[in-house]
């Protein structure tokens, strides 16, 4: 049985696909209702349309001019060791969250960086500093919506990965569904 988060990526495709001359809040609408979505598949039906626009810029830049950015909450709150530096939370690699594993992944991809950070100010600050060409951001709802909103008119195509679950503490991430953002556009190398 296809899982709801592919029958949403399949609608905005088809939806695209039709050329249908609507905004990103009218497409999600759209979709939500001939999908019967709650609330939370709105919010990755929205984020999905935003991630769809800048997809094929996204996949054109080689990875080693790419950023991943990956939010402190998803480290274990009561045992991280993590320090918060200049560039963000520090990770100490000790394997009681995802973050370590995210960054081998990120590391394997090949990206120019990985940065730990608390939120979108932190974002935009490293975003002048390093000036990539593209960057994923994994996070919650507001906090790829804020990004998306940030990064319009400039030249960096964004991807967003939402937390499987938020929260300001302990949150979880998709792990495959960022292992698949990490790795577009290889299929084009």
């Amino acid at each position: 049985m296809i899982s709801i988060s592919e029958r949403i990526k399949e609608s905005i495709s088809d939806l695209i696909d039709t050329g249908a001359h609507l905004d990103v809040a009218d497409a999600t609408e759209i979709v939500a209702k001939k999908l019967g979505l709650r609330n939370q598949w709105i919010n990755f039906t929205h984020i999905e349309f935003r991630n769809k626009l800048f997809e094929s810029g996204y996949k054109r830049v080689p990875k080693e001019e790419r950023i991943l950015f990956l939010p402190h909450c998803l480290r274990h709150s009561k045992e991280c060791k993590a320090e918060l530096g200049e560039e963000g939370l520090e990770c100490k690699k000790c394997g009681k969250c995802q973050i370590s594993e995210i960054i081998d992944l990120a590391n394997e991809a090949g990206v120019k960086k990985t940065f730990v950070v608390p939120g979108g100010s932190m974002l935009i600050k490293l975003i002048g500093k390093y000036k990539p060409k593209a960057v994923l951001g994994v996070c919650c709802y507001n906090e790829a919506q804020l990004a998306f909103d940030n990064l319009k008119g400039t030249d960096v195509f964004p991807q967003a990965a939402l937390l499987i679950r938020d929260g300001c503490s302990d949150t979880r991430a998709n792990i495959e569904e960022i292992k698949e953002k990490l790795f577009l556009g290889e299929e084009n190398e």
